[in-house]
């Protein structure tokens, strides 16, 4: 039986995923699309959202790394000027909210994350899970173990939303329902199959 619904942040509460801010910058300073993904899809960016490493460190080795200028990069303020709650999400959140444990589990660095607080209705939510603050990333077990934990659910009591495959795929391994967000409409569909 379903006890819990896990909502990822960016690309599902939150309309903005860092592709959307790889895109930018590769128009923005010139470079090449994968150049820019491959070089925040590194270490670095691993550090950062498990509150390892601070923005500034961040910012001067990434900006290094691209040949940039530090100042260029925009990593948080192009996610203020960008980033919006998703409402239709959000509404089904609160709906859900009345009947189920609900949570969110999220790869995201603490500057981000200070900012999203601001934005999205946190008392839709009973527990919070940053990656920042847990020192883990989705797909990475540790992090699932953790919140499965808090709650006070077996895995198999849980459904886990998320925007990118492998995170679904590694909540599915541990016995979660996974779905794949693409929009509210297909959500609703795929909730509704699992009868919520």
């Amino acid at each position: 039986m379903i006890k819990a619904v896990i909502f990822d942040l960016g690309g599902v509460v939150v309309d903005f995923t860092n592709h959307d801010y790889y895109m930018q910058l590769a128009k923005r300073t010139g470079l090449k699309f994968r150049t820019v993904e491959k070089t925040f899809d590194g270490m670095e960016l691993d550090l950062m959202e498990k509150g390892r490493m601070d923005i500034s460190t961040f910012e001067r080795k990434i900006a290094k790394k691209l040949n940039i200028k530090e100042i260029d990069l925009e990593w948080y303020d192009f996610f203020v000027e960008n980033a919006k709650v998703n409402f239709d999400v959000q509404e089904l959140v609160g709906i859900l909210h009345k009947e189920y444990i609900t949570a969110f589990i999220s790869n995201i660095d603490k500057s981000r994350y200070r900012y999203t607080r601001k934005m999205i209705n946190l008392d839709f939510f009973d527990y919070k899970f940053t990656s920042c603050y847990i020192g883990s990333r989705k797909p990475e077990r540790k992090i699932y173990d953790f919140a499965v934990k808090r709650m006070g659910i077996e895995y198999g009591d849980a459904v886990f939303i998320d925007d990118i495959q492998d995170n679904v795929d590694g909540a599915r391994r541990l016995g979660m329902k996974g779905i794949r967000y693409e929009n509210r409409r297909k959500l609703d569909k795929e909730l509704y199959k699992l009868g919520l």
